[in-house]
């Protein structure tokens, strides 16, 4: 297929994943149907641990809900599922349904890995009307001259400042000194810290920083092609975070995965993560609680004209893979996505994921066994993939921006120059896939 090699996984998207061992794959032929009449479908997600009991208890209900079609599905590493994806679709022997991002998605929706899922949309039983705006407009793309969703939501998960309510409360805060611009928030970062060095106001990972750049700068490109990362803006940015770190508000060189162990070790105050933290944070024995991540004054303007948002999220989705085609198996994966995304699934995929949940039906009170989750459920609307809207080069990019912002916070380089640098490089990419 067209371009497909250019179409990979990046790991620093689904970092926070832990991987898994890889599964038997593999679907039962072109209609899947087995001897017994019965449609087998062959799903790939990557989710091991308690989400993943929960997603198995969903599919189970599907499976014993009906009898034309049996979903089987298969645990993969995160690490590899796209491109392991690929690789068999190509052969004809891959899944027929896979949950990845919505970055990955758009180029293999273009390049024809993926097939878009406009009629399922166009389904007025499909329960679609009851999906969150915000979470369906990361996946509708332009294909063919045409634009039209491409993939069903999954799970989607907004970022949010998790505290630990015990330091909060020994630095003299309250309530009230719960910050609402980015530049509060490093106020209070520097309130939680201690002189000695024995705890840091905010364990802030020096990678994954494209919400950040859109909330307090320009972000990194527009939609029309052209990149925007070497900005005054940005610069303005990196220099207030450059002196962030030099101040030792934060500890230096932490990727996701180490920012969370500093948190829930009680070495730092706060962190910025999903809502996957309260359980892990429970686990760990750290008194802790939640706030949106605060807005700051960037200029970068989204779709529905939101200015500001730092708050990030990981989007997952379901994909229907080029190998399903109209075959038997089409109709069955729409009753799956009926099913999983319909109100009382999403209750239980939510109290069982920590993920808020994709059914805007779903209330409040459905979820009070879990009110931080419920509490993260607010910022969905106000909360964006860090790098969409690419026809490639998704992992190129993100190396990019992870080299400014490591650059930023361990060296004392010239920011404009660095900012010059990626200018080049994220234009090449975007000119380079334009053109495919």
């Amino acid at each position: 297929m067209k371009g497909m090699k250019k179409f990979a996984v990046a790991g620093t998207a689904l970092a926070m994943f832990a991987s898994v061992g890889l599964s038997a794959c593999g679907s039962s032929g072109s209609d899947g149907a087995g001897a017994d009449g019965v449609v087998n479908i062959t799903m790939w997600h990557g989710f091991s641990e308690a989400d993943g009991k929960t997603l198995e208890k969903i599919v189970d209900g599907f499976n014993s809900s009906q009898s034309k079609y049996h979903i089987d599905a298969q645990l993969q590493p995160w690490s590899t599922i796209g491109e392991t994806m690929v690789t068999k679709v190509t052969s004809g022997d891959g899944p027929d349904v896979v949950t990845t991002g919505a970055d990955n998605g758009q180029g293999w929706s273009i390049d024809g890995t993926f097939q878009c899922v406009q009629d399922f949309y166009d389904d007025s039983d499909s329960g679609t009307a009851d999906y969150l705006k915000n979470v369906t407009a990361q996946t509708e793309f332009t294909i063919d001259g045409k634009k039209q969703q491409c993939a069903v939501p999954m799970g989607y998960a907004p970022t949010s400042v998790w505290y630990n309510t015990d330091m909060w409360k020994a630095a003299g805060l309250t309530d009230a000194d719960i910050p609402t611009t980015w530049s509060q928030l490093l106020t209070v970062a520097q309130k939680l810290t201690k002189s000695d060095g024995s705890q840091y106001g905010l364990a802030l990972p020096d990678s994954g920083w494209a919400p950040f750049f859109k909330g307090n700068g320009t972000g990194l490109y527009n939609s029309k092609g052209k990149a925007t990362i070497d900005s005054k803006g940005n610069a303005s940015f990196l220099k207030q975070m450059r002196q962030f770190y030099k101040d030792g508000y934060s500890k230096k060189g932490m990727d996701e995965t180490a920012a969370r162990e500093s948190f829930e070790s009680g070495q730092s105050a706060m962190v910025i993560v999903g809502p996957w933290e309260d359980q892990a944070a429970t686990d760990k024995g750290i008194n802790h609680n939640l706030f949106a991540v605060p807005d700051g004054d960037g200029t970068y303007e989204y779709a529905d004209g939101t200015t500001g948002s730092n708050t990030g999220s990981t989007g997952l989705y379901w994909w229907v893979t080029s190998q399903v085609g109209d075959s038997a198996k089409k109709q069955g994966l729409y009753d799956f996505f009926k099913y999983y995304n319909n109100h009382d699934n999403q209750v239980k995929w939510s109290l069982g994921s920590a993920y808020p949940p994709n059914n805007k039906t779903v209330t409040t009170e459905e979820l009070s066994k879990r009110p931080l989750i419920a509490e993260v459920a607010k910022s969905t609307e106000k909360s964006f993939i860090g790098i969409a809207g690419l026809k490639g080069g998704f992992g190129d990019i993100a190396a990019t921006v992870d080299s400014v912002s490591q650059n930023t916070a361990r060296t004392n380089d010239d920011i404009d120059k660095i900012l010059s640098d990626a200018q080049t490089k994220i234009q090449g990419y975007l000119d380079e896939y334009a053109t495919d």
